[in-house]
């Protein structure tokens, strides 16, 4: 095991999550150090001092933390010493201090060490979301609302979602309409006004179409909002749990943008990962949002789903672009804990890295191709290769609200079970998050303790 020691730091987030690049669970241990000089420590082997007369600051140690770990291990990720999940934020930030898009491009180089390649992903992502996405306003709020149901649980998955059941379903919405009553009430005293709205999971499609069609009625009337006017988006994502009355339901509600997830158009693909539909339920769920006249179909594929090639992605991404998707998320898999994935092989994010950057690169010729356009990024831990996952869409055809989540610029009101509410404070630009209850029971037997934070949260916005 390699002993990283830094010195002069109390939280070791920072670093651990950089040397997880290079190393695997168990094979080193980041242990924070306060020493006027610690140039002299007598070490074994396999440790290492960074920081040593306390003169670095964090991104000089993890340059130097990377330098040092690519010597040992061979590696050299191409995100440099960016970790977290949003990648483009330092970008961001670093344009919005005044810096034009060659100097951010250098930035990236020298302070972060990011690979030419991913620096173009993120001067594309940059460049389109300057020209076409207006700069956020803290008056401006967005609704998550959570649906924490599926028809079944994917091998992958790591959500808190429940087997869809009538019975669980019938005992959770009351208490949902509740909250979102509540925090209706409270919204609408405040000068503030919703830009868009979410509903996620889970697998919002699992409830029926009067079901959805009554939950978007009442959080449109308590919110005092028409959903037609904004962006909304309902992850129909099952293809398994779409119909025509649902989909008519949604549409005649409002709702402008649906998405649609096969993940894989490969059947074999879908029986192992766990998934209750086929490829020919997907292309049916398609026929029917078509014929809805949805403004953006979104559809979700990930690279990296256990046996599949490059061939695979190339006739799933194909296939998806024909049936009418012009928003597709490419997904690198991550295996997390709690999964049954990860439960069967601990190991597998760190296998077959090769061929997953061969899929990757795939997709990404195949969307420019056909005029997509990368329009938001992200990461997770323990994803195969420490890859990315990125938005593409036809022009002008983004989603807000995922953009306006990793800027980290804006107040989200979260509703229902799993639901993280965040507060943005512009003076500090910090984001604290409020996360609701993950399990449905739970929710549902103490509403009343998280209605009560609700008043709290908004005392604490209003403020």
């Amino acid at each position: 095991m390699y002993r990283l020691y830094v010195n002069g730091i109390e939280n070791e987030h920072h670093y651990s999550e950089l040397a997880r690049e290079f190393f695997a669970d168990g094979e080193y241990e980041v242990v924070p150090i306060n020493i006027s000089n610690a140039s002299n420590l007598a070490l074994g082997d396999h440790s290492l001092v960074f920081n040593a007369d306390l003169t670095q600051d964090r991104d000089i140690i993890k340059r130097e933390m990377f330098k040092a770990l690519s010597d040992i291990t061979g590696k050299l990720p191409d995100w440099g010493t960016l970790t977290g999940v949003k990648p483009l934020k330092p970008a961001m930030n670093l344009y919005l201090k005044g810096y034009d898009l060659e100097g951010v491009d250098r930035a990236l180089a020298d302070i972060y060490l990011v690979s030419e390649s991913k620096r173009k992903l993120i001067d594309e992502i940059l460049s389109y979301q300057t020209l076409n996405v207006p700069i956020t306003d803290v008056k401006s709020w967005a609704i998550y609302t959570s649906i924490p149901f599926c028809p079944s649980i994917c091998s992958y998955c790591s959500f808190g979602s429940e087997l869809a059941r009538k019975k669980s379903i019938e005992r959770y919405l009351p208490e949902l309409h509740k909250e979102i009553g509540e925090c209706g009430k409270l919204f609408t005293n405040s000068d503030k006004n919703i830009e868009s709205v979410y509903f996620g999971g889970g697998t919002p499609t699992s409830l029926n179409g009067n079901e959805l069609k009554m939950l978007l009625s009442h959080l449109e009337y308590s919110f005092n909002i028409k959903l037609k006017e904004i962006e909304t988006t309902v992850e129909a994502g099952r293809p398994d749990t779409i119909d025509e009355d649902k989909l008519e339901a949604i549409k005649s509600a409002g709702v402008n943008r649906i998405s649609i997830n096969p993940q894989s158009m490969n059947d074999e693909t879908l029986k192992k990962i766990g998934r209750s539909h086929s490829s020919k339920d997907i292309r049916a769920a398609f026929r029917i949002a078509l014929e809805n006249d949805f403004d953006i179909i979104n559809s979700d594929v990930i690279v990296g789903l256990p046996g599949e090639t490059t061939r695979d992605i190339e006739n799933t991404i194909h296939e998806l672009i024909n049936l009418g998707a012009n928003n597709i998320t490419v997904h690198t898999l991550s295996v997390k804990r709690g999964s049954k994935l990860k439960n069967q092989d601990p190991e597998y994010y760190l296998k077959g890295i090769q061929e997953v950057e061969k899929m990757l690169n795939t997709a990404s010729n195949m969307l420019h191709e056909a005029g997509f356009i990368p329009y938001y990024v992200y990461r997770q831990k323990h994803q195969m290769g420490s890859f990315e996952n990125t938005g593409w869409c036809k022009p002008g055809l983004h989603s807000l609200y995922n953009i306006r989540i990793m800027e980290e610029m804006q107040t989200i009101i979260g509703l229902g079970a799993g639901a993280i509410g965040k507060i943005y404070y512009p003076a500090e630009n910090r984001l604290e998050r409020v996360p609701n209850i993950n399990d449905y029971r739970m929710y549902v037997d103490r509403i009343d303790t998280i209605l009560a934070r609700k008043h709290k949260y908004f005392d604490e916005i209003y403020i």
